[in-house]
C-alpha cells in the first residue's frame, strides 16, 4: 500500500514538473526572486552591542579579514550563477550581522553592476542577525518598507529576527508586497521550540491578512528560513499556507510543498542524516490564478543545487558546502539558495 501511494505521489509530482516545462517554452523568464541564508555572515569589527565575539579575529572563530572576504567573494558568486544572463531583481537574505556586510557583499565584482539597493533595519535578535532584501532598482521600486516584531507577551528576554515587508513596482505595473522571515530555530527542540515558530507565525498571519482585507487579489510573496517544513504547525495552520489550490480566494500557496514531498531540501541536518525543506517560498492566489500582470506558471519552486556549492562526505553523501562545522571549512553555506521566475505575460 506504502508503495503505491509513493508511486502515485511520484506520478502526481512528475506531470506537474512536465506541464510546468511545457508552459514555460512559451514564455520569457522576467523577474527573478531569490532567497539565501548565508549562514553567519559577520563582519570582523567588535560590535558592543552585539553577541559578535566567536566572530572576531581572536574569537573562537578565528574570523579573519582573509576568511571575511572569501565567503563574501562566494556568496556573490552563487548569486551571480543562480542564471548567469539574468540576475536576481530581488534577493531576500538570513542571517547578516549588520548593512556593512551588505555594503561589502553588493560591491563585489561578480555582482558590482547590478548596483543593488539594501533593505535592511538593525533589528533585536539576541545573536545579532538580521534579514534583508537586495533589489535591483531597474526592476523594482520601493514604495514603503516595514519591520515587524515578534514579541512575546510574558517573556520581555525573548529576542528574534524582524520580519521584513516591501512594497514595490515593477515593469509590469504591478503593485507585489515581499516578506521576508527567519523564524525562531529549533535550539532545546521541535515541539519545545514551536511556540516561538508559531508567535512569528502568528504576527506575519496577521500582516498579509491586513493587506488581503484591502486587495483580496494582492500579489504577495513570503520568503526565508522559516525553521518549520511545509507541513508543520505553524506553516500550514496558523499561517495557512498548503499547496492546496481548491479554496475559496485569498489564500496562500507553498511553492516548496513538491519539494518537501520528494524528500529534498535547503538544508541538510547532520544528525539525522536527512534534507529539511525549511528554506521556502509562498505566495499568494492573487499571483498563482493570475491572468494578467505578474503571474507565476509552475507550482513548485526551485532549489540552487550545483555539485560546486555542495560537499560529498567518505560516503558519497552530499549537502550544502558550509563555511564551519567542527572546524573552519571555506565553503559557501550550510544552506541551500531557492529561486522562483516570475512572469509579466505568456504567449
Amino acid at each position: 500500500m506504502k508503495l503505491s501511494i509513493k508511486l502515485i505521489i511520484t506520478l502526481v509530482i512528475s506531470f506537474a514538473y512536465t506541464y510546468s516545462y511545457s508552459q514555460e517554452k512559451n514564455c520569457k523568464k522576467s523577474f527573478l526572486i531569490a532567497q539565501y541564508n548565508v549562514e553567519n555572515l559577520f563582519d570582523t569589527i567588535d560590535n558592543p552591542h552585539k553577541n559578535d565575539n566567536d566572530f572576531l579575529p581572536k574569537g573562537r572563530k578565528q574570523w579573519t579579514s582573509e576568511r571575511y572576504w572569501n565567503k563574501q567573494e562566494k556568496i556573490a558568486k552563487v548569486i551571480s550563477n543562480i542564471d548567469s544572463k539574468h540576475f536576481p531583481d530581488l534577493i531576500s537574505l538570513v542571517e547578516i550581522e549588520d548593512i556593512v556586510v551588505l555594503q561589502d557583499l553588493v560591491k563585489e565584482n561578480s555582482i558590482a553592476k547590478v548596483k543593488y539597493k539594501i533593505i535592511h533595519h538593525e533589528g533585536p535578535d539576541a545573536r545579532g542577525i538580521d534579514c534583508a532584501l537586495l533589489y535591483n532598482p531597474k526592476s523594482f521600486k520601493l514604495i514603503n518598507t516595514h519591520f515587524y516584531q515578534v514579541k512575546m507577551k510574558d517573556n520581555n528576554y525573548f529576542k528574534t529576527r524582524e520580519i521584513l515587508y516591501a512594497k514595490g513596482r515593477i515593469k509590469s505595473k504591478d503593485d507585489i508586497h515581499i516578506f521576508v522571515n527567519h523564524w525562531p530555530s529549533r535550539r532545546g527542540g521541535e515541539k519545545k521550540s514551536a511556540p516561538k515558530r508559531n508567535l512569528a507565525a502568528s504576527v506575519l498571519k496577521h500582516a498579509v491578512d491586513s493587506i488581503f482585507k484591502d486587495d483580496p487579489q494582492a500579489k504577495i510573496i513570503i520568503l526565508g528560513d522559516f525553521n518549520d517544513e511545509t507541513n508543520n504547525e505553524s506553516i500550514k495552520n496558523i499561517l495557512g499556507a498548503t499547496a492546496d489550490k481548491n479554496r475559496k480566494e485569498p489564500f496562500l500557496f507553498d511553492m516548496a510543498t513538491l519539494q518537501d514531498l520528494k524528500g529534498e531540501g535547503s538544508y541538510y541536518y547532520w544528525r539525522t542524516k536527512e534534507w529539511n525543506m525549511i528554506d521556502q517560498m509562498i505566495i499568494s492566489s492573487g499571483l498563482l490564478n493570475a491572468t494578467s500582470g505578474l503571474q507565476t506558471i509552475n507550482e513548485d519552486m526551485n532549489i540552487f543545487n550545483e555539485n560546486w556549492i555542495m560537499h560529498k562526505d567518505k560516503n558519497g553523501n552530499m549537502s550544502p558546502a558550509k563555511t564551519y562545522g567542527k572546524g573552519y571549512y571555506g565553503g559557501y553555506s550550510d544552506h541551500l539558495p531557492i529561486y522562483q521566475y516570475f512572469y509579466y505575460k505568456c504567449k
